[in-house]
């Protein structure tokens, strides 16, 4: 099915023929938008339950919004969390990096929110497209840095515009 690889940052990244996807077309290009989804889960279930974690995802993103997934990563099995999350001192993250409609992610967001296997999620829309499997973290924030800089709103950037 696929196949796991270890990374310089500690995470898990599922390496499978999603990441090779064909160019899209130039219309989806222009009607579609970056994603970036990270996931919360328990790490006791996460562990049982991976391979059905991200069929679930990846069915949701896929079959019921049209996404087009690039991949699926995995964040270690268990990470210490800051503070207590819906009873939960330690946890495991999933990022997903997909390519969608904008009027599909608030529903996808709600029905994140609605099941129950999910501690907390997060969307965050991209401008650039995902690393490459098995990328290092450090060549991945050089990749981003490199990015040609974008034109803030409100003064160029600057705080309050100043």
């Amino acid at each position: 099915m696929s196949e796991t690889q270890e990374t310089q940052g500690g995470a898990a990244v599922m390496a499978d023929e999603e990441t090779k996807l064909p160019p899209l077309d130039e219309e989806t290009m222009r009607t579609t938008r970056l994603y970036e989804l990270c996931l919360l889960f328990d790490p006791a279930e996460a562990t049982r339950t991976w391979d059905k974690l991200v069929e679930w995802i990846r069915g949701t993103l896929s079959d019921r919004y049209g996404a087009h997934v690039y991949r699926v990563d995995k964040w270690a099995d268990s990470r210490k969390l800051a503070y207590e999350i819906k009873g939960l001192k330690r946890g495991t993250y999933m990022v997903v990096w997909f390519r969608a409609k904008p009027a599909v992610v608030s529903d996808l967001d709600r029905e994140i929110r609605l099941d129950e296997r999910c501690a907390r999620h997060m969307i965050v829309v991209h401008d650039f497209e995902p690393p490459t499997v098995g990328m290092a973290a450090e060549d991945f924030e050089t990749a981003v840095k490199d990015r040609e800089p974008r034109e803030r709103e409100f003064g160029g950037g600057t705080r309050n515009g100043r």
